[in-house]
């Protein structure tokens, strides 16, 4: 399903994640909302109002950490301040079932998105994390107190759950693309996010270990292995064949190749160093490794390069610095693995890197292999969303107030790039899967938009989305009473869903928003609960919506008969899930 996090720093952070002091938060599939701190008011007002971008807050002031609106402080960079970055992953929904994890049962809920019929699953003692393997049925619960995972198959003739051993106190578990295996570890960051300080965070797991599970095929059985990689694991990629998993930590990039992990057993797995300076601080990095798997690509804050390590094991730790005209404030990979982005906020250009050019300099990279595109230097963009199929780009910014969007055509040089403009400012873009249509989360301003003098006050001050139209340029506004929060896009039709999540009162807003991607037209759908998650069952063909209720509840949308069918009364204590 689709994550979003607020971050700077070192990758991807996980579920709810956050680096160092920095406050992150996120929903399950994508939500582009981020929880707001405890006794913020959502930016209503207060002294300090409540965001998650510097666009969210009035004219000279900027968005700290911990989600507070301040002025600039002493000594503080006089420019702009940081690009907030919302990730969002690929949907890894199971096909036909939604899995529930109820704790006080110590299982898992299984409902058929075809039927609704619900069946127990026994898996170990209090399960919280679940995560279904890439185009299977099959998932795997993680049991943190007993140390072990339960692999779950279903089947017609019933499910089949094998228990194989891990580490303890694990809390964060990753399929590789094929679903052959799984890397389960500690996540930090997240425990103390979902903890909200470490006094109650309870068992906490080894902080260089993980545990490679292996999903058995045509009877063969489950296996796992213990590895020993670097500090503090933040994220954990694979490479498009599921070969090699490479897990982000404080001091690098640890490599593991997972068949040999499973077959060898137990190992260590050095880190592969992403700086020259080993006491660099972690927090000041973004790494991402390319599809391929053969290069990490780092930025450093205030740091005018973008760094190129290579993974492969014959030249692992191979450096090639690519020097720049501005620190970039966010870098993109190709999903062919042959080029990164870096926008340069400050110089007003984006720098198009061939990586497989730059991998073959000698240390620092010149020229050959960097092709940098002129932006407006009045539309500062700090910030790439790209689509899917890497053919089109977007830039914009969230670290000031900017009501505009720019496109750029990826594909081949020259890459034209036309800029049209937006009713509000701008929080995070998403792409629907075919590129063909973008989803425009904006940002809020301060205030309570009932006692606007104006209507620019009043659209500043109101949440929305937009979904627009990159060829044209036409966008569609639509303002919401609350924050959107979980989306999810169909992969076979013009089809998105937008949940709307006001709280637990009893006259909160709790909705659905289904939007047809052709014509803009947008349905709103009425929830009995607040919804949590919203994701695709495509072997059920179904939307499910999973809301907050003490029984548990799940709602299922048929897209082509239009109808909507609610479970209630499953669960005692649990949660989706995914």
């Amino acid at each position: 399903m689709y994550t979003g996090s607020r971050h700077f720093g070192f990758a991807r952070l996980g579920a709810a994640g956050a680096a160092a002091a920095l406050v992150a938060a996120c929903g399950a599939e994508g939500d582009f909302a981020a929880e707001s701190p405890p006794g913020a008011d959502a930016g209503m007002g207060d002294d300090q109002p409540a965001c998650q971008t510097s666009s969210e807050c009035p004219t000279g002031m900027v968005c700290t950490d911990f989600g507070t609106c301040v002025p600039p402080g002493e000594g503080q960079d006089a420019g702009l301040p940081a690009e907030v970055e919302f990730e969002f992953s690929t949907p890894r929904s199971s096909l036909r079932y939604v899995y529930v994890a109820m704790p006080e049962l110590d299982a898992l809920a299984k409902i058929d998105g075809e039927t609704l019929e619900v069946s127990t699953v026994t898996v170990g003692r209090r399960p919280e994390v679940v995560a279904a393997a890439p185009g299977s049925d099959t998932a795997v619960s993680l049991d943190p107190e007993n140390a072990t995972a339960a692999i779950v198959r279903p089947s017609d003739g019933g499910d089949e759950t094998r228990v194989v051993p891990t580490l303890p106190g694990l809390n964060a578990v990753e399929w590789d693309p094929t679903g052959r295996f799984a890397v389960a570890y500690f996540d930090l960051a997240k425990a103390l996010s979902e903890a909200g300080e470490l006094d109650p965070i309870g068992d906490v797991g080894s902080l260089q270990d993980v545990t490679v599970i292996e999903r058995g095929e045509g009877g063969e059985p489950d296996r796992t292995a213990d590895m020993t990689v670097g500090f503090q694991p933040r994220s954990v990629s694979f490479d498009e064949g599921g070969q090699f998993a490479y897990v982000v930590t404080s001091d690098g990039v640890s490599a593991i190749d997972l068949r040999a992990a499973i077959e060898d057993g137990p190992a260590l797995s050095v880190p592969i160093p992403i700086t020259g300076d080993p006491f660099a601080d972690p927090d000041d990095f973004e790494v991402q490794v390319v599809p391929s798997g053969e290069y990490a690509v780092v930025r450093e804050s205030e740091r005018a390069e973008v760094a190129v390590i290579s993974l492969a094991s014959d030249s692992a730790g191979a450096r090639e610095v690519v020097p720049l005209s501005a620190a970039p404030t966010d870098i993109e990979l190709d999903p062919d693995s042959e080029r990164a982005y870096a926008v340069l906020r400050d110089s007003a250009e984006l720098a198009v890197i061939d990586l497989a050019k730059v991998a073959g300099a000698d240390e620092t990279a010149g020229e050959e292999g960097v092709t940098i595109v002129e932006l407006d230097a009045e539309r500062r963009a700090g910030s790439l969303a790209l689509a899917p199929d890497g053919e089109r780009g977007v830039l914009f910014t969230n670290a000031e107030v900017r009501r505009e969007i720019t496109f750029v055509e990826l594909g081949e040089p020259p890459f034209d790039v036309t800029t049209h403009p937006l009713e509000k400012a701008v929080r995070a873009v998403s792409f629907s899967p075919s590129g063909e249509t973008a989803l425009v989360i904006h940002s809020k301003q301060p205030g309570d938009p009932g006692e606007a003098e104006s209507q620019d006050e009043f659209l500043a001050r109101s949440y929305g989305y937009s979904v627009l139209h990159p060829d044209s340029g036409f966008s569609r506004l639509e303002i919401t009473p609350v924050d959107p929060g979980p989306f999810a896009f169909a992969e076979d039709r013009p089809l998105a869903y937008v949940a709307l999540d006001g709280g637990d009162a009893e006259d909160a807003v709790r909705k659905l928003h289904e939007i047809d991607l052709d014509s803009f037209v947008i349905r709103h759908r009425d929830l009995a609960s607040p919804p949590e998650a919203v994701g695709l069952l495509t072997g059920a063909d179904a939307v499910f919506v999973a809301q907050r209720h003490p029984l548990g509840r799940v709602s299922f949308l048929d897209p082509d008969e239009d109808a909507m069918r609610t479970l209630t009364g499953f669960d005692l204590d649990g949660r989706i899930v995914e």
